[in-house]
């Protein structure tokens, strides 16, 4: 395993370097243009001009040339020079349907975090939804709250004004200049650099598998149904909260940064009855990784403008508790035995991943995503009552799901 992350590593940091080389050898002989199209969110956006000789002229923005802001007026395009400009307002609105959108995914995101996770479990374990329709019709409510919330947010300041002041000698009237020009073809924002993602899906367990099917094959009544002081849950295998991750570019196809991987699995109680004994197991396993992880984006000049497939590998350490109780009884005479066996050592880990992102809006995206993580296996003792042999068992898991991710 660790030959493996290796070698990941070492054509992860090939082609860095190869990409790092390209961009900055495209930045040496490509000169930057300006004429792009105009930034979307502000055509046709008001405009307010005052001219050097007095005067103000209103309209909607169209475009803009090297010389010239282009404004439309009475159905026609009017040009006005830059040198004949001394102030210009342009009036911009944010969109309400970014910030619903927004409020939908994250609000629902959040709200199945706080009431439908189970209790009593690792990490962020979803609760047994038990009913399709219920958690349907759960989820219908979660969204159009989120998204009503985002709309209401939206309304508190919907409209905006960016002011160009062409005031002061000429250098700094070409510096309002080249400020106004780089607003009004969207380079002022230029590509985000920093990425925050939550990612959830469906966990492919494989220490709390093999121990529900081997209790179960020995007449064990088993479930994920745990109960404590602080109540009850029982888990899915959907794990709300599987990797927090974040990340700044390095290049236009590189990123770099850390994440934190819960990659623990639902705890279960088994338990058998027979005459005159009984007997009862319990298994847990919390695991929390923390990766530094690089990301590189093939294809990414020949994917759609609007997605990103990303593939990454991380290395780092995972905090790992394991926990195996068995208990059993006999009245005949009265017997009573109690073992524990419990794991908890930090341990070298590693992960790959590969992500589909779509971005919905420039600071906005949604994705597919899908992971393995890596954890030493250890081994775990038998268990007489149950007759299961001791075992070397897998602490590892993957998991294919989705993200959310915000783009600063």
């Amino acid at each position: 395993m660790q030959k493996t992350i290796c070698l990941l590593l070492i054509i992860f940091i090939i082609l860095s370097t190869n990409e790092l080389k390209g961009d900055q050898e495209k930045q040496n002989t490509t000169q930057s243009s300006f004429e792009l199209p105009i930034d979307l969110n502000i055509l046709f956006s008001k405009v307010m001009i005052y001219h050097q000789e007095g005067g103000i002229l209103t309209g909607l923005l169209v475009g803009v040339e090297d010389k010239a802001l282009k404004i439309r007026r009475g159905g026609k395009d009017i040009k006005i020079p830059a040198n004949n400009l001394a102030k210009v307002i342009i009036e911009t609105e944010k969109k309400t349907s970014h910030h619903t959108l927004q409020g939908a995914l994250l609000g629902t995101y959040l709200a199945n975090l706080i009431f439908l996770r189970a209790e009593n479990h690792p990490t962020a374990y979803m609760r047994d939804p038990g009913s399709i329709f219920g958690i349907f019709l759960t989820n219908t409510i979660f969204v159009g709250a989120g998204g009503g919330l985002g709309y209401l947010l939206s309304l508190i300041r919907q409209k905006r004004e960016k002011v160009f002041d062409f005031k002061g000698n000429q250098e700094k009237k070409y510096a309002e200049w080249e400020r106004l020009r780089r607003f009004v073809i969207g380079s002022t924002q230029g590509p985000k650099k920093v990425h925050i993602s939550i990612q959830a899906g469906h966990v492919f367990t494989q220490v709390s598998n093999r121990y529900f099917n081997l209790l179960k094959n020995n007449d064990y009544y088993v479930s994920r149904y745990i109960c404590t002081s602080s109540g009850c849950g029982e888990a899915s295998d959907f794990n709300l909260l599987r990797k927090l991750q974040f990340t700044v570019s390095l290049s236009s196809n590189i990123e770099t940064g850390f994440a934190l991987i819960w990659s623990g699995e639902p705890s279960l109680r088994a338990s058998t009855w027979e005459t005159g004994s009984s007997s009862r197991v319990s298994q847990s396993l919390s695991t929390t990784g923390y990766y530094g992880i690089g990301i590189y984006k093939p294809f990414h000049k020949h994917m759609p403008k609007q997605t990103a497939w990303n593939v990454g590998v991380g290395v780092g350490a995972a905090k790992f508790d394991f926990s195996l109780n068995t208990h059993s009884e006999s009245w005949y005479p009265y017997n009573e035995k109690s073992k524990d066996h419990i794991i908890s050592k930090t341990l070298f880990s590693g992960v790959i991943f590969t992500e589909l992102n779509i971005y919905l809006y420039r600071s906005l995206s949604v994705g597919l995503s899908a992971d393995y993580v890596f954890v030493p296996s250890k081994y775990a003792p038998e268990i007489p009552e149950a007759e299961i042999p001791a075992q070397k068992l897998r602490h590892g898991n993957g998991c294919i799901g989705f993200s959310i991710g915000l783009h600063l």
